[in-house]
């Protein structure tokens, strides 16, 4: 085996994902219930064919906060203008993200989305949701099977 190969093992196990799961609550599948600074919120992982998370859309149950969509910056960058959510056969929904609320950090970009009203009871109750957006360049489509997901929503709604 080459060292680049082993190398390259190695920076894969060591990836700042790790340090997201500070503050767990619950976890299941694709679905974590995280406190951070005594607010909770649904995180939803949103991966491609490796499992690893490209993305991670988050829903806040509090009305102070609405939502947040993380990408992985080497592979997305920045998402743009929104974001597109489809549950099962019903119309696709575009969530804009708040102006001007972008950060970062050395592996992850996020935004803030002005409102989802109505998503985290959508995702305890539908089958399937698919998150759609855009980093200018190339379109990304994550579909989420929701099997599982209402134990998450109570979690994150019975937290405090």
């Amino acid at each position: 085996m080459r060292l680049s190969t082993i190398l390259a093992s190695l920076l894969a196990l060591m990836t700042p994902w790790g340090t997201l799961q500070a503050g767990e609550i619950f976890k299941g599948g694709q679905f974590t219930v995280r406190k951070v600074d005594n607010t909770c919120k649904l995180e939803i992982q949103l991966h491609e064919s490796d499992r690893q998370p490209a993305a991670i859309l988050a829903l806040f149950p509090a009305e102070d906060y609405y939502g947040e969509l993380f990408t992985e910056k080497p592979r997305i960058g920045l998402a743009h203008e929104k974001v597109s959510i489809k549950f099962d056969s019903d119309k696709a929904r575009e969530i804009p993200f708040v102006p001007d609320a972008a950060a970062k950090d050395a592996y992850w970009r996020w935004q803030y989305l002005e409102t989802t009203e109505g998503i985290l009871d959508n995702v305890a109750r539908k089958g399937k949701m698919t998150v759609e957006f855009t980093n200018g360049k190339q379109s990304f489509s994550y579909t989420v099977t929701l099997k599982g997901s209402s134990k998450a929503v109570k979690s994150v709604k019975s937290c405090k």
